[in-house]
Protein backbone atom coordinates (compact mmCIF):
# COMPACT_ATOMS: atom_id res chain seq x y z
CA UNK A 1 0.00 0.00 0.00
CA UNK A 2 1.53 3.15 -0.67
CA UNK A 3 1.59 6.06 1.43
CA UNK A 4 1.77 10.05 0.84
CA UNK A 5 5.21 10.99 2.86
CA UNK A 6 8.96 10.40 2.29
CA UNK A 7 9.43 9.82 6.28
CA UNK A 8 10.60 6.24 6.16
CA UNK A 9 8.62 4.86 8.97
CA UNK A 10 5.01 6.49 8.06
CA UNK A 11 2.08 5.94 10.47
CA UNK A 12 -0.93 4.37 9.59
CA UNK A 13 -3.99 4.54 11.30
CA UNK A 14 -6.92 2.20 10.59
CA UNK A 15 -11.05 3.11 10.99
CA UNK A 16 -13.11 0.17 11.26
CA UNK A 17 -16.59 0.68 9.46
CA UNK A 18 -17.18 3.53 6.56
CA UNK A 19 -20.50 4.69 8.81
CA UNK A 20 -21.27 8.19 9.66
CA UNK A 21 -18.69 7.93 12.06
CA UNK A 22 -15.53 6.19 10.10
CA UNK A 23 -15.91 8.72 7.57
CA UNK A 24 -15.91 11.81 10.53
CA UNK A 25 -12.72 9.68 11.91
CA UNK A 26 -11.11 9.43 8.63
CA UNK A 27 -11.15 13.23 7.94
CA UNK A 28 -10.01 14.14 11.60
CA UNK A 29 -6.97 11.24 11.26
CA UNK A 30 -5.88 12.76 8.15
CA UNK A 31 -4.44 15.24 9.83
CA UNK A 32 -2.28 13.18 12.12
CA UNK A 33 -1.35 10.28 9.97
CA UNK A 34 0.13 9.46 6.63
CA UNK A 35 -2.43 6.87 5.83
CA UNK A 36 -5.76 6.12 7.12
CA UNK A 37 -7.29 3.06 5.49
CA UNK A 38 -11.04 2.58 6.27
CA UNK A 39 -11.82 -0.78 5.64
CA UNK A 40 -15.60 -1.70 4.81
CA UNK A 41 -17.43 -5.51 4.62
CA UNK A 42 -19.62 -3.10 2.04
CA UNK A 43 -18.76 -3.03 -1.85
CA UNK A 44 -19.14 0.99 -1.11
CA UNK A 45 -21.62 2.78 -4.24
CA UNK A 46 -19.82 6.05 -6.09
CA UNK A 47 -22.73 7.84 -5.27
CA UNK A 48 -26.09 8.29 -3.47
CA UNK A 49 -27.39 5.13 -2.97
CA UNK A 50 -28.67 2.09 -0.02
CA UNK A 51 -26.19 -0.79 0.94
CA UNK A 52 -26.37 -3.75 2.65
CA UNK A 53 -24.45 -2.80 5.57
CA UNK A 54 -26.85 0.23 6.46
CA UNK A 55 -30.13 -1.31 5.92
CA UNK A 56 -31.31 1.66 8.57
CA UNK A 57 -30.14 4.69 5.91
CA UNK A 58 -33.82 5.14 4.06
CA UNK A 59 -34.73 5.71 7.75
CA UNK A 60 -35.72 9.13 9.58
CA UNK A 61 -32.15 10.87 10.05
CA UNK A 62 -30.47 14.45 11.06
CA UNK A 63 -27.58 16.66 11.52
CA UNK A 64 -27.86 18.51 14.37
CA UNK A 65 -26.59 22.26 14.50
CA UNK A 66 -23.42 21.39 16.44
CA UNK A 67 -22.84 18.41 13.32
CA UNK A 68 -23.46 20.79 10.96
CA UNK A 69 -20.63 23.50 12.35
CA UNK A 70 -18.03 21.11 12.40
CA UNK A 71 -19.24 19.87 9.10
CA UNK A 72 -18.37 23.02 7.80
CA UNK A 73 -14.91 23.13 9.67
CA UNK A 74 -13.94 19.75 8.69
CA UNK A 75 -15.52 19.97 4.69
CA UNK A 76 -15.34 23.29 3.76
CA UNK A 77 -17.99 24.76 1.16
CA UNK A 78 -20.14 21.06 1.33
CA UNK A 79 -23.14 22.78 2.74
CA UNK A 80 -23.51 24.56 -0.53
CA UNK A 81 -22.30 21.16 -2.07
CA UNK A 82 -25.75 19.70 -0.36
CA UNK A 83 -27.88 22.16 -1.38
CA UNK A 84 -26.59 22.14 -4.56
CA UNK A 85 -27.56 17.83 -4.73
CA UNK A 86 -31.11 19.09 -3.63
CA UNK A 87 -30.59 19.70 0.24
CA UNK A 88 -33.33 21.95 1.86
CA UNK A 89 -32.40 24.36 4.05
CA UNK A 90 -34.86 25.79 7.03
CA UNK A 91 -34.86 27.81 10.39
CA UNK A 92 -35.96 25.63 13.39
CA UNK A 93 -38.60 28.08 14.33
CA UNK A 94 -39.53 29.96 11.55
CA UNK A 95 -39.95 26.52 9.07
CA UNK A 96 -40.86 24.28 11.64
CA UNK A 97 -44.72 23.63 12.58
CA UNK A 98 -44.77 22.19 15.94
CA UNK A 99 -47.30 20.58 17.50
CA UNK A 100 -45.46 20.19 21.69
CA UNK A 101 -47.76 18.88 24.31
CA UNK A 102 -51.13 19.10 22.72
CA UNK A 103 -50.40 23.04 21.34
CA UNK A 104 -49.26 24.67 18.32
CA UNK A 105 -46.35 26.85 18.70
CA UNK A 106 -45.75 30.15 17.20
CA UNK A 107 -43.59 30.25 14.38
CA UNK A 108 -40.97 33.04 13.87
CA UNK A 109 -37.12 33.49 12.72
CA UNK A 110 -34.55 32.18 15.05
CA UNK A 111 -31.30 32.02 12.95
CA UNK A 112 -30.96 28.67 13.77
CA UNK A 113 -30.76 26.91 10.50
CA UNK A 114 -30.37 23.43 9.58
CA UNK A 115 -29.93 21.28 6.56
CA UNK A 116 -32.66 18.52 5.43
CA UNK A 117 -31.42 15.49 3.46
CA UNK A 118 -30.81 11.74 3.51
CA UNK A 119 -28.74 10.14 5.00
CA UNK A 120 -27.40 8.19 1.76
CA UNK A 121 -26.78 11.61 0.11
CA UNK A 122 -24.97 12.75 2.93
CA UNK A 123 -22.71 9.44 3.10
CA UNK A 124 -22.09 9.89 -0.54
CA UNK A 125 -20.89 13.10 -0.61
CA UNK A 126 -18.89 12.55 2.27
CA UNK A 127 -17.14 9.40 0.76
CA UNK A 128 -16.82 11.53 -2.20
CA UNK A 129 -14.56 14.21 -0.64
CA UNK A 130 -12.70 11.43 1.75
CA UNK A 131 -11.65 9.94 -1.88
CA UNK A 132 -9.95 13.42 -2.55
CA UNK A 133 -7.54 13.50 0.32
CA UNK A 134 -4.69 11.31 -0.78
CA UNK A 135 -3.83 10.14 2.51
CA UNK A 136 -6.90 8.41 2.73
CA UNK A 137 -8.06 4.99 1.09
CA UNK A 138 -10.99 2.77 1.21
CA UNK A 139 -10.68 -0.61 1.51
CA UNK A 140 -14.20 -2.34 0.59
CA UNK A 141 -15.39 -5.91 0.77
CA UNK A 142 -14.01 -7.27 3.94
CA UNK A 143 -14.95 -8.14 7.25
CA UNK A 144 -12.57 -7.66 10.38
CA UNK A 145 -12.21 -10.84 12.45
CA UNK A 146 -10.05 -9.63 15.53
CA UNK A 147 -7.54 -7.42 17.04
CA UNK A 148 -3.66 -8.06 16.83
CA UNK A 149 -1.75 -7.16 19.92
CA UNK A 150 1.90 -7.13 20.90
CA UNK A 151 2.91 -10.29 23.05
CA UNK A 152 1.57 -8.78 26.58
CA UNK A 153 -1.18 -7.76 24.70
CA UNK A 154 -0.71 -4.15 26.24
CA UNK A 155 -1.24 -2.28 22.68
CA UNK A 156 -3.36 -2.94 19.57
CA UNK A 157 -0.94 -3.26 16.49
CA UNK A 158 -3.42 -3.88 13.83
CA UNK A 159 -6.76 -6.08 13.23
CA UNK A 160 -6.58 -9.92 11.60
CA UNK A 161 -9.53 -9.42 8.31
CA UNK A 162 -10.66 -11.41 5.89
CA UNK A 163 -12.23 -10.89 2.16
CA UNK A 164 -15.76 -11.64 2.06
CA UNK A 165 -15.19 -13.25 -1.67
CA UNK A 166 -12.31 -15.28 -0.96
CA UNK A 167 -13.38 -16.49 2.44
CA UNK A 168 -11.51 -19.69 1.95
CA UNK A 169 -8.17 -18.23 1.97
CA UNK A 170 -8.72 -17.20 5.58
CA UNK A 171 -7.40 -14.29 7.99
CA UNK A 172 -5.14 -11.91 7.03
CA UNK A 173 -3.37 -9.28 9.38
CA UNK A 174 -2.85 -5.72 8.49
CA UNK A 175 -0.67 -3.33 10.91
CA UNK A 176 -1.98 0.41 12.07
CA UNK A 177 -0.47 3.16 14.61
CA UNK A 178 -3.92 3.32 15.77
CA UNK A 179 -7.32 1.13 15.54
CA UNK A 180 -10.43 3.09 15.67
CA UNK A 181 -13.45 1.16 15.95
CA UNK A 182 -16.50 3.26 14.01
CA UNK A 183 -18.51 -0.28 14.02
CA UNK A 184 -21.66 0.69 15.56
CA UNK A 185 -24.39 -1.01 17.53
CA UNK A 186 -23.19 -4.20 16.70
CA UNK A 187 -19.47 -3.38 17.57
CA UNK A 188 -17.59 -7.14 18.22
CA UNK A 189 -15.41 -4.56 20.72
CA UNK A 190 -16.10 -6.43 24.12
CA UNK A 191 -15.91 -9.75 22.44
CA UNK A 192 -12.02 -8.95 21.58
CA UNK A 193 -11.40 -7.61 24.58
CA UNK A 194 -12.51 -11.00 26.06
CA UNK A 195 -10.26 -12.27 23.75
CA UNK A 196 -7.02 -10.37 24.46
CA UNK A 197 -7.54 -11.04 28.25
CA UNK A 198 -9.18 -7.58 29.29
CA UNK A 199 -12.72 -7.21 30.88
CA UNK A 200 -15.73 -6.26 29.07
CA UNK A 201 -17.42 -3.10 29.47
CA UNK A 202 -20.30 -2.66 31.82
CA UNK A 203 -23.66 -1.47 29.77
CA UNK A 204 -26.50 0.98 30.48
CA UNK A 205 -29.62 0.03 28.83
CA UNK A 206 -32.47 2.66 28.88
CA UNK A 207 -35.00 0.89 26.64
CA UNK A 208 -38.57 2.78 25.88
CA UNK A 209 -39.91 0.27 23.54
CA UNK A 210 -40.47 2.81 21.01
CA UNK A 211 -40.89 1.76 17.32
CA UNK A 212 -41.06 4.17 14.27
CA UNK A 213 -41.82 3.81 10.34
CA UNK A 214 -40.91 5.93 7.56
CA UNK A 215 -42.39 6.29 3.99
CA UNK A 216 -41.21 8.23 0.86
CA UNK A 217 -43.77 10.92 -0.49
CA UNK A 218 -43.64 12.80 -3.80
CA UNK A 219 -44.01 16.54 -2.39
CA UNK A 220 -46.77 18.11 -4.00
CA UNK A 221 -45.84 21.02 -6.40
CA UNK A 222 -48.89 23.14 -5.47
CA UNK A 223 -48.82 22.87 -1.37
CA UNK A 224 -48.09 25.81 0.16
CA UNK A 225 -48.33 25.52 3.90
CA UNK A 226 -46.19 28.10 5.43
CA UNK A 227 -43.91 25.21 6.56
CA UNK A 228 -41.19 23.20 5.65
CA UNK A 229 -41.12 20.33 8.38
CA UNK A 230 -43.94 19.44 10.43
CA UNK A 231 -43.72 17.82 14.07
CA UNK A 232 -46.27 16.36 15.72
CA UNK A 233 -44.92 15.19 19.42
CA UNK A 234 -45.86 12.57 22.07
CA UNK A 235 -46.76 13.21 25.29
CA UNK A 236 -46.17 10.89 28.59
CA UNK A 237 -47.77 9.37 30.11
CA UNK A 238 -50.49 8.29 27.51
CA UNK A 239 -50.31 10.10 24.03
CA UNK A 240 -47.56 7.39 22.98
CA UNK A 241 -48.00 9.17 19.54
CA UNK A 242 -45.63 11.46 17.43
CA UNK A 243 -45.14 12.73 13.53
CA UNK A 244 -42.60 14.50 11.33
CA UNK A 245 -42.94 15.42 8.02
CA UNK A 246 -39.71 16.78 6.62
CA UNK A 247 -38.33 17.29 2.99
CA UNK A 248 -35.65 15.51 1.26
CA UNK A 249 -33.59 16.12 -1.74
CA UNK A 250 -35.37 15.26 -5.64
CA UNK A 251 -38.65 17.18 -3.91
CA UNK A 252 -39.47 13.85 -1.29
CA UNK A 253 -41.28 14.57 1.67
CA UNK A 254 -40.13 11.71 4.46
CA UNK A 255 -43.34 10.65 6.80
CA UNK A 256 -42.33 9.13 9.98
CA UNK A 257 -44.22 8.26 12.77
CA UNK A 258 -43.32 6.54 15.83
CA UNK A 259 -44.73 4.77 18.70
CA UNK A 260 -43.40 4.07 22.57
CA UNK A 261 -43.76 1.90 25.01
CA UNK A 262 -44.85 -1.02 21.93
CA UNK A 263 -47.44 1.37 20.20
CA UNK A 264 -45.49 0.09 17.20
CA UNK A 265 -46.62 1.96 13.88
CA UNK A 266 -47.52 -0.95 11.29
CA UNK A 267 -45.95 -1.30 7.96
CA UNK A 268 -49.29 -2.75 6.00
CA UNK A 269 -51.24 0.43 3.75
CA UNK A 270 -54.02 0.11 5.77
CA UNK A 271 -52.37 -0.15 8.92
CA UNK A 272 -50.54 2.40 7.98
CA UNK A 273 -52.99 5.16 7.13
CA UNK A 274 -54.80 4.33 9.91
CA UNK A 275 -51.47 5.59 12.23
CA UNK A 276 -51.55 8.33 10.38
CA UNK A 277 -54.73 9.85 10.91
CA UNK A 278 -54.71 9.07 14.84
CA UNK A 279 -51.37 11.78 14.81
CA UNK A 280 -53.25 14.55 14.14
CA UNK A 281 -55.47 16.55 12.01
CA UNK A 282 -53.75 18.71 10.22
CA UNK A 283 -50.75 16.43 10.23
CA UNK A 284 -53.06 13.74 8.41
CA UNK A 285 -54.44 16.19 6.20
CA UNK A 286 -50.94 17.17 4.90
CA UNK A 287 -50.02 13.51 3.73
CA UNK A 288 -53.05 12.96 2.11
CA UNK A 289 -51.59 15.96 -0.36
CA UNK A 290 -48.94 13.81 -1.25
CA UNK A 291 -48.28 10.95 -3.66
CA UNK A 292 -46.41 7.67 -2.07
CA UNK A 293 -43.67 6.70 -3.83
CA UNK A 294 -41.98 4.00 -1.76
CA UNK A 295 -43.79 1.54 1.06
CA UNK A 296 -43.73 1.60 5.10
CA UNK A 297 -40.41 0.77 6.33
CA UNK A 298 -39.99 -0.10 9.91
CA UNK A 299 -37.59 0.02 12.33
CA UNK A 300 -37.48 -1.03 15.73
CA UNK A 301 -34.39 -1.81 18.68
CA UNK A 302 -34.16 1.50 19.45
CA UNK A 303 -32.87 1.19 22.87
CA UNK A 304 -30.12 3.76 23.86
CA UNK A 305 -27.21 1.56 25.31
CA UNK A 306 -23.91 2.68 26.58
CA UNK A 307 -20.72 0.94 26.57
CA UNK A 308 -18.94 2.32 29.69
CA UNK A 309 -15.28 1.90 28.01
CA UNK A 310 -14.02 4.62 29.99
CA UNK A 311 -14.26 3.47 33.84
CA UNK A 312 -12.49 0.31 32.70
CA UNK A 313 -9.45 0.03 34.72
CA UNK A 314 -7.36 -1.87 32.17
CA UNK A 315 -7.61 -0.21 28.70
CA UNK A 316 -5.16 -1.59 25.57
CA UNK A 317 -2.93 0.93 23.47
CA UNK A 318 -3.57 2.73 20.60
CA UNK A 319 -7.53 1.41 20.20
CA UNK A 320 -10.37 3.51 20.13
CA UNK A 321 -14.16 2.93 20.22
CA UNK A 322 -16.43 5.56 18.57
CA UNK A 323 -19.88 6.38 18.05
CA UNK A 324 -22.86 3.73 18.46
CA UNK A 325 -20.16 1.48 19.56
CA UNK A 326 -19.41 3.52 22.17
CA UNK A 327 -23.16 4.77 22.50
CA UNK A 328 -25.96 4.25 20.60
CA UNK A 329 -29.25 6.72 21.28
CA UNK A 330 -32.71 6.09 20.95
CA UNK A 331 -32.58 7.29 16.94
CA UNK A 332 -35.63 9.15 17.24
CA UNK A 333 -34.17 11.82 18.53
CA UNK A 334 -31.57 12.50 15.88
CA UNK A 335 -28.39 12.82 17.77
CA UNK A 336 -26.37 9.90 16.67
CA UNK A 337 -24.72 11.57 13.91
CA UNK A 338 -24.06 14.27 15.92
CA UNK A 339 -22.38 12.87 18.63
CA UNK A 340 -20.53 10.86 16.38
CA UNK A 341 -18.79 14.07 14.70
CA UNK A 342 -18.24 15.27 18.81
CA UNK A 343 -16.43 12.11 19.23
CA UNK A 344 -14.37 12.07 16.13
CA UNK A 345 -13.33 15.97 17.11
CA UNK A 346 -12.34 14.60 20.51
CA UNK A 347 -9.93 12.57 19.07
CA UNK A 348 -8.27 15.01 16.88
CA UNK A 349 -8.14 17.18 20.13
CA UNK A 350 -6.34 14.26 22.24
CA UNK A 351 -4.12 13.59 18.93
CA UNK A 352 -2.98 17.16 18.60
CA UNK A 353 -2.83 17.31 22.78
CA UNK A 354 -0.23 13.75 23.01
CA UNK A 355 2.03 16.24 20.18
CA UNK A 356 2.39 12.91 17.75
CA UNK A 357 2.92 10.45 20.91
CA UNK A 358 0.44 7.80 20.31
CA UNK A 359 0.21 5.81 24.26
CA UNK A 360 -2.24 7.05 26.05
CA UNK A 361 -4.21 8.77 22.99
CA UNK A 362 -6.75 5.91 23.28
CA UNK A 363 -7.59 6.07 26.99
CA UNK A 364 -8.11 9.90 27.42
CA UNK A 365 -10.31 9.55 24.31
CA UNK A 366 -12.26 7.10 25.98
CA UNK A 367 -12.68 9.63 28.93
CA UNK A 368 -13.38 12.86 26.43
CA UNK A 369 -15.99 10.93 24.66
CA UNK A 370 -17.39 10.08 27.94
CA UNK A 371 -17.74 13.79 28.43
CA UNK A 372 -19.30 14.76 25.00
CA UNK A 373 -21.59 11.85 25.28
CA UNK A 374 -23.36 13.05 28.98
CA UNK A 375 -25.15 15.72 27.67
CA UNK A 376 -27.20 13.78 24.92
CA UNK A 377 -27.51 10.79 27.34
CA UNK A 378 -29.46 12.87 29.81
CA UNK A 379 -31.13 14.86 27.22
CA UNK A 380 -32.61 10.86 25.28
CA UNK A 381 -33.31 9.01 28.37
CA UNK A 382 -34.51 11.53 30.18
CA UNK A 383 -36.88 11.85 27.79
CA UNK A 384 -37.44 8.13 27.43
CA UNK A 385 -37.57 7.29 31.11
CA UNK A 386 -40.90 9.66 31.25
CA UNK A 387 -43.04 6.68 30.05
CA UNK A 388 -44.33 4.37 32.14
CA UNK A 389 -43.16 1.07 30.04
CA UNK A 390 -39.87 2.35 29.72
CA UNK A 391 -36.74 -0.71 31.24
CA UNK A 392 -33.70 0.79 32.33
CA UNK A 393 -32.60 2.37 35.84
CA UNK A 394 -32.48 5.96 36.33
CA UNK A 395 -30.75 8.06 39.24
CA UNK A 396 -33.46 8.81 42.03
CA UNK A 397 -32.34 10.57 44.11
CA UNK A 398 -33.69 14.24 45.45
CA UNK A 399 -31.98 15.91 42.89
CA UNK A 400 -32.62 13.70 40.14
CA UNK A 401 -36.64 13.93 40.95
CA UNK A 402 -36.32 17.53 40.86
CA UNK A 403 -34.41 18.05 37.93
CA UNK A 404 -37.15 15.49 35.78
CA UNK A 405 -39.97 17.46 37.49
CA UNK A 406 -38.58 20.79 36.33
CA UNK A 407 -37.65 19.31 32.72
CA UNK A 408 -41.33 18.04 32.45
CA UNK A 409 -42.23 21.35 33.57
CA UNK A 410 -39.99 23.28 30.95
CA UNK A 411 -41.37 21.37 28.03
CA UNK A 412 -44.87 22.42 28.46
CA UNK A 413 -43.35 26.28 28.56
CA UNK A 414 -42.35 25.54 25.04
CA UNK A 415 -44.59 28.44 24.03
CA UNK A 416 -42.98 31.08 25.93
CA UNK A 417 -40.02 32.17 22.89
CA UNK A 418 -36.99 32.41 25.05
CA UNK A 419 -37.41 29.18 27.07
CA UNK A 420 -37.84 27.94 23.35
CA UNK A 421 -34.69 29.39 21.94
CA UNK A 422 -32.19 28.00 25.14
CA UNK A 423 -33.92 24.57 24.54
CA UNK A 424 -33.24 24.23 21.11
CA UNK A 425 -29.66 25.51 22.11
CA UNK A 426 -29.27 22.63 24.47
CA UNK A 427 -31.02 20.27 22.01
CA UNK A 428 -28.97 20.85 19.19
CA UNK A 429 -25.90 20.02 21.45
CA UNK A 430 -24.41 23.94 21.23
CA UNK A 431 -24.99 24.47 24.42
CA UNK A 432 -24.58 22.50 27.48
CA UNK A 433 -27.89 21.18 29.59
CA UNK A 434 -26.91 23.33 32.38
CA UNK A 435 -27.92 26.10 29.76
CA UNK A 436 -31.89 24.94 30.95
CA UNK A 437 -31.13 25.92 34.71
CA UNK A 438 -30.08 29.06 33.80
CA UNK A 439 -31.84 31.98 36.05
CA UNK A 440 -33.03 33.47 33.23
CA UNK A 441 -34.68 30.30 31.57
CA UNK A 442 -35.84 28.69 35.50
CA UNK A 443 -37.67 31.82 36.69
CA UNK A 444 -39.77 32.01 33.28
CA UNK A 445 -40.38 28.22 33.64
CA UNK A 446 -41.26 28.12 37.35
CA UNK A 447 -43.57 31.41 36.85
CA UNK A 448 -45.96 29.14 34.15
CA UNK A 449 -49.01 28.15 36.03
Amino acid sequence: MTTQSNQPNPRTALVLGASITGLWTARVLADHFDQVLVLDRDVLPQGPDTRAGVPQARQYHILLLRGLQILRDLFPGIEEELIAAGAVAFDVTEDVKVRSRGRWLRQYPSGMCLLSCSRILLEATLRGRLRQNPRIRFVEGVEVKGLVADSEAARVTGIRFRHRKGEEIGDETLAGDLVVDALGRRSPTPAWLTELGYAPPEETVVDAFLGYVTRHYRQPADFHPGWRMMMVTSTPPDQRRGGIIFPEENNTWVVMMSGTNKDYPPTDEEGFDAFVRSIDPEYAAAVATAEPIGKPLGYRGTESRWRHYEKLERWPERYVVLGDAFCGFNPVYGQGMTVAALSAEALGEELTRAGGRLDGVARATEQAVAKVTAGAWLLATGADLEWPGTEGKAANGPADRMARWYLDRLLASLDDDKVRAAFNEVNQLVKPATRLFAPDVALRVLARR
